[in-house]
């Protein structure tokens, strides 16, 4: 596939099979996500990849997390599109492996009344580190589908961030997000991409 069919046609994937994915075709993804671009070329990220009894543990953990992305879910979408969203929720929608995304622990302690250069200066390290993690998670979706492979971009598992580290032992570090990947068991259309978001100046 070249870059502009794999942009476009990467889905978030709600349903897999149960093919399990090969151990070489998943260090091929993996090693193309370690080459995005990081701030500062830190690379300060870790990558957990979880599969097994471990994994049967992280999804009843998971399934927690559905009380509290409910609200935020209700905000914004009908009930057929917060039903299809919380699926995944409930088994990580039957995805052999499940990758988690880390940076390091930073703990900012704010100032009131700070202006935005004062708060960037606090927060420039975890800034950093997570815009960091995104083009990393972005790499390895892309990856991902280019292999044929499906992926979802999962951030309501923060709310049970506690547990989650609880399970793996993890002390030291914040959990961005986590990705459960697989062969697909379905192909969702596209959404529209909105319109009116890019300025023009001096053209």
């Amino acid at each position: 596939m070249n870059i502009d069919t794999v942009i476009k046609e990467r889905r978030s994937i709600r349903k897999y099979q149960t093919k399990e994915i090969p151990q070489k075709l998943l260090e091929e993804v993996l090693e193309k996500a370690l080459w995005a671009p990081s701030g500062t070329n830190k690379q300060n990220w870790e990558l957990v990849v979880i599969r097994g009894k471990e994994r049967d543990q992280l999804l009843k953990i998971v399934s927690k997390s559905k009380e509290h992305i409910l609200p935020h879910l209700k905000e914004l979408f009908s009930e057929k599109i917060i039903e299809i969203s919380l699926q995944v929720f409930k088994n990580l929608g039957g995805a052999p492996v499940v990758i988690l995304i880390y940076i390091p622990n930073d703990v900012i302690v704010y100032e009131r009344d700070l202006d935005n250069q004062g708060r960037y200066h606090l927060e420039f390290n975890r800034f950093n580190w997570l815009l960091s993690a995104a083009a990393l998670t972005q790499n390895l979706l892309l990856a991902a589908h280019s292999k044929g492979l499906g992926t979802c971009w999962m951030t309501g598992p923060k709310y049970v961030e506690k547990e989650i580290n609880e399970l793996l032992n993890i002390t030291d570090k914040e959990l961005v997000s986590i990705i459960p990947i697989g062969y697909p068991d379905q192909s969702p259309p596209a959404p529209p991409r909105k319109e009116g978001v890019i300025k023009w100046v001096g053209f």
